[in-house]
Formats: structure tokens, C-alpha cells, sequence
């Protein structure tokens, strides 16, 4: 019995999703609906503005994500225009073969990628130093962790070079499912509520994920109807399939995805429902107002030429913060005892 696609309800479906059965066309149609709707809920796509795309790693993810992007901007079948506008720029951290990286051929991929598309394509280079610290470090868990560190700082670097003022990654559901679990066993979780949301900012750059609801095997799919698959190239310079925490993670989740295919989306729901301490704490300056610290709170209240994360109250942020020893000594004494205010124990708890 034929069966037919949950969309058009024309077409024979030929790729089974989540929500039913799909036919090419709508599988393709709703991926990038999925995508728009990210970037556009966290305006990570604004009209006429400038747009960083990390290619890192050079994987089937980095490809499907130019090709969406390059659907976005095209019109669609009832406007002469399209809807969105934006100036996409790739960027790409070459990285040594020894630390997981593809090499030059990787670089040539991904341009090769760029220029199909009509994008303009920035090769980002490590420094030195950076490359001689890596080198230094022989565990294998330790290495992965700095060099995507290195990384990400280097793409936030070029991103702020360019003058743009959004950063999007391709990690997908399955790879943060991974990052939640083996963060969570190397005693990381604390930064497991930003890694799963849809946008983070890093100081004057926003991090987007537009893939965050879509699985790997989702993508993948996306990714050979589009015919850019063969732009991927591995990665993987592991001496075993289980050498490190990551992949054994990676492999948890596979399997569990066997079973019950919504995996890595429960994981990230249940992850996302995590928060940070949102206790209403006392300005560090004045030590007199209430400065909500939490996921959602505003972090604009922080000290003129600096991205320090201890927010001041509103008024506090507005007034021209000088540097010299009497007022970092007054700032000091004003955060001493807000801390022993805030944790001083009350009369009952005394009794």
C-alpha cells in the first residue's frame, strides 16, 4: 500500500520524520521552515545584516547549513523576493591533522562549498602559541575540550573582525544530546543551560544554533537530497572507538536513538529546564539594590571595557565607573558585605 506524504498529501512518502511520513519536497520545505524559525524567534537573522557561518567541523552539518541558508535567500514559489536578507560570511579554524582536524583539505572543502553558494569564505588561523599548548597535552579528553575552546574563541575573534555581530554553528540535537551527557560526567554541568539554548551571547556576539531541533540523521538526510554530502570530510583521528568520554557519549546516545528515536531532543527539553541560580543578590557597587542573576536576566549591567559577568544594578551601570584604588577598594567592601548579608543566617535558623 502506497502511503502517502503527511504534507502535500499528493506525493508518495518516501522518508519517514518524526511527525509522519514526507515526501522529498516537504522534507526539505519543513527542515528549512524548522531553521527560520530559530533564527528568526532569535533575530540571529536581522534584514541587511552580516552573518558568520563556522564550517568547524567540516562535517555533513556544515554543508546542510549553507545550503538553508542559501534556500532562505532565495524566493519562493509565490514572491518575486525573498523575505529574508543577509550577507553570509563562512568561516573555517584549520587545524593540525594531530588535533582532530581535517587539514588543508577541509579548507578546500568548505571553500569549495563557499564559492557554490556565492559566499564569501575567511580562513581563520590558530596562533601559534595556541597550537604548541595543544600539542603539549596527551589527554585525549582534555585535548577535545581545549581545542574546541580554541576554536570557538577564534571564530568570536573573526566574527568580531568582521564587524558582524552573530555567529552561527552547526551542531545538531544529537551532537548537544553528546555535550550534555559528557559535560555532565566530567563535572561540567554548569554550563549545560547555555549550551542548550538557541542563542548565547559571548560579550558582543551571538551564538546561534540552528539545527538544535533536528537530529544528526535528520540533517544527514537533508544533506544527500541536497546533494552536498560529498563536501563533508571526516574528522575522526581517534586511536580506538572508545577512547574518549565524548565518543563513548556519542555512542550512548546512537543506541539509544535505536530505540526511541526522540533521544536527543528529550535530553535537550529536560537539560533546558536546568537554571542558574536566580536568587535576587545585592548590587556589588552599592550594595543597597536587588541584581537578578538567572538565564534570562540582563547582563547589560556589567563594567564599562570589560565583559566581567558580576551585573551591577541599573543605576550603578549608568554611572561612569572610574578605576582608581579607592573606588575598586569601595567595591570591594560593598560586594564583602552583600555576601555576608546575603548568606548571614536568619533568627530561626540561629534558634
Amino acid at each position: 500500500m502506497e502511503r502517502k506524504c503527511g504534507k502535500c498529501k499528493t506525493e508518495e512518502g518516501t522518508i519517514w520524520a518524526t511527525d509522519g511520513a514526507r515526501c522529498e519536497d516537504c522534507f526539505c520545505v519543513v527542515t528549512m521552515h524548522s531553521v527560520k524559525v530559530i533564527l528568526s524567534r532569535n533575530r540571529l537573522a536581522m534584514f541587511k545584516s552580516r552573518i558568520c557561518v563556522s564550517s568547524n567541523p567540516p562535517s555533513t552539518s556544515s554543508a546542510a547549513l549553507a545550503s538553508i541558508l542559501d534556500e532562505c535567500l532565495k524566493p519562493g514559489p509565490k514572491r518575486k523576493a525573498s523575505r529574508m536578507s543577509f550577507e553570509v560570511i563562512v568561516l573555517h579554524v584549520q587545524l593540525p591533522t594531530e588535533l582532530f582536524g581535517s587539514g588543508e583539505k577541509g579548507k578546500e572543502s568548505m571553500e569549495a562549498l563557499a564559492k557554490l553558494y556565492g559566499f564569501e569564505f575567511q580562513d581563520v588561523q590558530l596562533k601559534e602559541s595556541v597550537v604548541t599548548s595543544l600539542k603539549s597535552i596527551r589527554d585525549l579528553d582534555d585535548r577535545i575540550d581545549l581545542v574546541q575552546g580554541a576554536v570557538r574563541s577564534s571564530l568570536i575573534e573573526k566574527t568580531k573582525a568582521m564587524n558582524c555581530s552573530t555567529l552561527l554553528v552547526c551542531a545538531n540535537a544529537t551532537n548537544l544530546a553528546v555535550d550534555v551527557i559528557a559535560k555532565t560526567v566530567k563535572g561540567r554541568g554548569g554550563a549545560i543551560p547555555d549550551e542548550v539554548s538557541p542563542a548565547m551571547e559571548y560579550g558582543s556576539v551571538r551564538i546561534g544554533r540552528p539545527f538544535m531541533e533536528l537530529s544528526a540523521r535528520h540533517v544527514t538526510r537533508y544533506a544527500r537530497l541536497r546533494r552536498v554530502e560529498k563536501y563533508a570530510v571526516s574528522t575522526e583521528f581517534f586511536s580506538s572507538p572508545d577512547s574518549s568520554l565524548s565518543q563513548i557519549a556519542e555512542n550512548f546516545v546512537l543506541q539509544l536513538q535505536e530505540m526511541q528515536p526522540s533521544t536527543s531532543t528529550t535530553v535537550l527539553r529536560t537539560a533546558a529546564k536546568l537554571r542558574k541560580n536566580e536568587a535576587a543578590l545585592l548590587c556589588p557597587a552599592c550594595a543597597s539594590r536587588d541584581v537578578l542573576i538567572g538565564r534570562e536576566a540582563d547582563r547589560s549591567g556589567k563594567s564599562q571595557g570589560s565583559e566581567d559577568m558580576h551585573p551591577l544594578c541599573e543605576v550603578c551601570s549608568d554611572k561612569d565607573m572610574n578605576t582608581s584604588s579607592e573606588n575598586v577598594v569601595e567595591v570591594a567592601q560593598a560586594f564583602c558585605r552583600a555576601t555576608v548579608k546575603e548568606f548571614a543566617p536568619d533568627a530561626e535558623e540561629q534558634e
